[in-house]
């Protein structure tokens, strides 16, 4: 996979706020993604950490009770995501696999990298997910294979809407969602 040539291609393909005409994925954008407040969690992190950032937004947006991380990312992206909301109870994924469908009406974070994401089959991600889950991608176009399970992934028909931001994929499964896709630049 050509970075550049994959680059080029997202970035004509993708969208602003102003393309997306989903009340959902509006707030989303505009509230989350593009939120430029200086959060106090930011003092914690480099200047130069945009991921890091990202996730300190995506937190405070979500505001995340449960959070279900691998075992293979490291300690620091438990630590970010808790900066501003320390609520959160984080598990790893395999744990989660390990239990029932959640039952819980709490916000749920599910991150996978790419490692997590080749172990293990889209239909046992999806069938432990509660309908307001977000599963968060990171890397999708890492690689061919990392880019094709997200496609995979996407395609799924439980999955109601589902984020491309060439660097993170956003899987939801929301009941009041009809199924889109779409391409964000951040």
């Amino acid at each position: 996979m050509n970075p550049l040539l994959s680059y080029l291609k997202f970035w004509w393909h993708s969208k602003n706020q102003h393309g997306v005409h989903s009340p959902f994925v509006f707030d989303l954008v505009t509230k989350c993604f593009y939120d430029r407040s200086h959060y106090n969690a930011y003092q914690h992190v480099s200047n130069r950490d945009s991921k890091s950032k990202f996730l300190i937004r995506l937190s405070v947006y979500f505001k995340f009770e449960r959070c279900f991380i691998p075992e293979t990312i490291s300690k620091k992206t438990e630590y970010v995501l808790n900066l501003e909301n320390k609520t959160s109870k984080f598990k790893s994924v395999s744990e989660l696999l390990k239990t029932e469908p959640l039952i819980s009406k709490t916000p749920c974070l599910i991150y996978l990298d790419s490692q997590t994401l080749a172990q293990h089959s889209s239909a046992d991600l999806l069938k432990v997910c509660h309908r307001d889950s977000l599963i968060l991608i990171d890397a999708i176009r890492e690689n061919t294979t990392q880019f094709k399970r997200w496609t995979e992934l996407k395609s799924n028909a439980q999955v109601t809407a589902s984020i491309d931001t060439f660097y993170w994929g956003f899987i939801f499964l929301r009941t009041a969602q009809p199924q889109e896709h779409f391409t964000i630049r951040l």
